[in-house]
């Protein structure tokens, strides 16, 4: 494989959909009058957001990015926003529709219905979208792969023939069932398999006898929609059924486009093209030299795929790993961690300030009880303890400023212009204080007024008829007793390793472990309670497979 040059660093779909659709969902997206396109204010915004290294310098070469084009086709084919795609003509002498107002509107319920499916129905919904798109012309024969390199047929004549009666979508279900049974995770040489679908498969893509719209396209045979040429524009050089090779120029040159089409953006599949240009001859053929297939394709078609795993660390620290991109696990964290990082797993960080605001946005809000549901189990002990604390800070309470409570033994109509808030009954809160005093004495209602010092309440006197303290309720009140307390004490230990990266190889096999740790990569410790001491050495254990491991005790 040295020579040939592997396809690496693609952008991640199921990624970006998301992320595309947070964009719309924050802002007024109004799309162009002519054209029905995004801005390209808003293609370069989109373009640093999103995973195509290429996308930012395409968009400031050509005003726009394929993939990002991409992206906001599959999100509105998912339903997650609308848009008007049909247009109006302007007048009798338009030539083109035209999209007048044409503002992206999100979608919140096929969205949230999306995020509430597992990742299984999740990926298979976003599969069974991409089979169904692209029939006849707009095919693989047609049109190139977002992510792909290969060109494709000359587009003439592309509506009569065979190409209105394929059915592409069950023709690239058979491909991937066909994919599905290769070795996984070696690399295999395209033409073998071409080789192997013309001797057991030869009509996988086009009938023997396939049946025409109108008799007089039989005359033109089952390659009659295809020719290639020695420009790329070109159109001279026929493919017959009779031509030795006619397979490999027809239903081969589908295989390669189909395969850097689905299930590359899928990354079911790594494709390698030929380092050098193969022979000049439009559209290219034998340029994708090699293929290799992921697990991730049996599993996806099978319906196995893992749902995300999340697990916090003592330090705060919230690792979600997935195979999908965990999105509606990240909506569930994004209110309460900032985002660390973006890998192979996603690490978050819990903070006080973003679990008090989201406390206070929300006051019914269980930041514990939403992060044991994600995890599946218990939390460690500090961090149950810390949000408890920080979600405090983030309770509401109201101030109401100058303003008196009026406390009555039966409903006094007379306060009713001044009441702010009935608090219980026979207890108001009151504005303009003086006014209504005078009013209840106007009445002689033999009101009590009390005013409270700065530090302390003053008790009502012992003859007022009240629910509240009076003077003598401190004194009569007997003694209580001393609470009883329990004081919890907890071990912990700290190893220190000698390197970053045997930290963090510790570190993963401590998390494998579920054992909760707190990492300090400046001093390179791992710390954890004594508790979790088993977990701890089985974790060394496996790492003695590895290293010479020995333990040293030091005093502090």
């Amino acid at each position: 494989m040295a020579s040939l040059d592997i396809a690496t660093g693609l952008p991640d779909v199921r990624r970006d959909i998301h992320v595309f659709v947070d964009y719309v969902r924050a802002r007024e997206v109004k799309r162009s009058h002519r054209g029905n396109m995004l801005s390209k204010a808003d293609s370069k915004r989109l373009a640093k957001l999103l995973s195509d290294p290429e996308a930012v310098r395409e968009v400031d070469e050509a005003g726009a990015s394929g993939w990002v084009d991409f992206v906001d086709d599959i999100a509105l084919k998912l339903g997650f926003i609308h848009y008007d795609t049909k247009g109006e003509y302007a007048g009798y002498t338009s030539q083109e529709r035209s999209f007048p107002d044409n503002y992206i509107e999100f979608r919140a319920k096929p969205y949230e219905q999306f995020l509430a499916a597992k990742a299984a129905k999740q990926e298979a919904t976003l599969l069974e979208m991409l089979l169904r798109q692209g029939q006849g012309t707009d095919s693989e024969f047609y049109h190139q792969s977002v992510l792909g390199r290969l060109d494709g047929f000359n587009i003439r004549g592309s509506a009569l023939g065979v190409m209105p009666t394929i059915d592409f979508t069950a023709v690239r279900r058979f491909l991937l069932g066909m994919l599905a049974e290769c070795p996984i995770d070696q690399w295999m040489n395209i033409s073998s398999f071409i080789e192997h679908l013309k001797k057991h498969h030869r009509y996988f893509l086009i009938p023997a006898k396939p049946r025409f719209k109108h008799e007089r396209e039989a005359s033109y045979g089952r390659y009659g929609n295809f020719h290639e040429s020695k420009d790329p524009w070109g159109y001279e050089i026929d493919i017959h059924v009779s031509d030795p090779d006619g397979f490999e120029r027809v239903e081969g040159r589908y295989v390669e486009r189909f395969l850097e089409g689905i299930p590359l953006v899928l990354r079911y599949v790594d494709v390698a093209y030929a380092a050098k240009p193969a022979t000049p001859i439009y559209p290219s053929l034998g340029s994708l030299q090699a293929f290799r297939v992921s697990d991730r394709l049996r599993r996806a078609l099978a319906g196995r795929i893992d749902e995300p795993r999340v697990t916090v660390s003592p330090n705060f620290d919230v690792h979600v790993i997935a195979e999908t991109y965990p999105a509606g696990v990240l909506a569930q964290l994004e209110p309460l961690c900032e985002l660390v990082s973006e890998g192979t797993s996603i690490v978050l960080k819990l903070t006080k300030q973003k679990v008090a605001a989201a406390r206070a946005a929300a006051p019914k809000l269980d930041a514990t009880g939403v992060l044991r549901a994600l995890v599946g189990g218990e939390l460690p002990a500090n961090v149950v303890h810390e949000l408890s604390t920080w979600s405090e800070h983030g309770e509401k309470f109201e101030l109401y400023a100058t303003c008196s409570v009026l406390e009555t033994d039966q409903d006094q109509p007379a306060a009713d212009p001044f009441t702010v808030e009935r608090v219980a009954e026979g207890i108001r809160l009151v504005r303009s204080p003086d006014k209504l005093f005078d009013e209840l004495e106007r009445q002689e209602l033999m009101p009590l007024r009390l005013k409270h010092g700065d530090q302390a309440f003053v008790p009502a006197p012992q003859s007022a008829q009240t629910r509240f303290p009076k003077e003598s309720a401190g004194r009569a009140k007997p003694r209580a007793p001393k609470p009883r307390v329990i004081l919890t004490r907890m071990t912990r230990v700290q190893l220190v390793c000698p390197d970053r990266p045997l930290l963090d190889r510790l570190h993963g096999l401590l998390l494998e472990c579920q054992c909760p740790t707190e990492v300090d990569r400046r001093n390179l410790t791992l710390t954890y309670f004594k508790q979790y001491e088993s977990a701890v050495a089985n974790a060394i254990r496996q790492l003695k497979t590895e290293y010479q491991v020995e333990i040293e005790d030091i005093s502090s």
